[in-house]
């Protein structure tokens, strides 16, 4: 898949693919769209996102997330259901939480901070 253009001109590389699972449009298109908006919020877009489905033991699916957001940061996350959507929302959901947590601890590591001062 080509490199894909935020509307901040920064190249961020998305790709959605399946282990031995057919990903239909839809599910690819609702992918695509999360993940460019996971990418905008956090650090100004990602280098690259990868994200897979694949078939469990049990007969659902899972789908595992990593995204590389530059300077050796690497954020996984899984989820698991008999749904594909649920399973993509579930490790979307906790590779949310892994870089609202970094960017936290980025924001509050500095000698100045207006919002944890409470000056704003």
């Amino acid at each position: 898949m080509e490199p894909r253009q935020t509307d901040d001109d920064t190249a961020s590389r998305i790709i959605v693919s399946g282990h031995q699972v057919d990903v239909g449009e839809t599910l690819r298109g609702h992918a695509m769209e999360q993940l460019e908006a996971l990418a905008a919020k956090y650090f100004g877009g990602a280098e690259d996102i990868t994200c897979t489905f694949s078939r469990t033991g049990k007969g659902g699916f899972g789908c595992t997330i990593r995204v590389h957001s530059g300077k050796g940061l690497h954020f996984d996350g899984e989820g698991e259901n008999s749904a594909a959507p649920v399973a993509f929302n579930q490790a979307l959901e906790r590779v949310a939480k892994q870089l609202r947590r970094r960017k936290r601890e980025l924001r509050e590591d500095k000698a100045v901070n207006p919002t944890r001062d409470g000056v704003l």
